[in-house]
Formats: C-alpha cells, sequence, structure tokens
C-alpha cells in the first residue's frame, strides 16, 4: 500500500499503529492463510503463527474505527 487508507465511514485519513494483547512479553498479532492448526494445548501451532504476516492497524482519529493490513505475501504451507 503507497498511501495512508482512508477510513470508510470519515473519509478522514487513518493513523498508523498496532494491536497486542497485555501481556510480558508484547506478541504481535500475525496473519496466516487457512484454517488454524491446533497445537497439543488447543493453541495454534507455533510454526504456522511466525510464518504468517505482521499486522499492522490503522485508526480513525474521527470515529475511532480499526482498519488491518496483512502486507506482502502469504506464506505458503
Amino acid at each position: 500500500m503507497a498511501h495512508t487508507p482512508t477510513c470508510l465511514v470519515c473519509q478522514k485519513e487513518m493513523e498508523v499503529g498496532f494491536v497486542a494483547q497485555p501481556a510480558q512479553p508484547v506478541h504481535l498479532p500475525r496473519w496466516s492463510p487457512g484454517e488454524p492448526e491446533a497445537g497439543m494445548f488447543g493453541e495454534a501451532k507455533r510454526s504456522r503463527v511466525e510464518a504468517g504476516l505482521a499486522v499492522t492497524a490503522y485508526r480513525c482519529p474521527e470515529c475511532h474505527a480499526l482498519r488491518l493490513y496483512a502486507f506482502g505475501t502469504p506464506p505458503t504451507g
């Protein structure tokens, strides 16, 4: 994406940021194609998560809507 996205509701330029769960250390979300493969304890398999694409979040300063993007080429397998 060559430009900053515009809010679909307010038509304002959105600000870049990220989404994280409050945890130590901070784990940022990743995007992977297909259905998740469950590990031994029901969590997503770590190899698929780590191979995924980083998620970039944009937030509208007017209505506070979020838009999430996963830039790059999706992993295979």
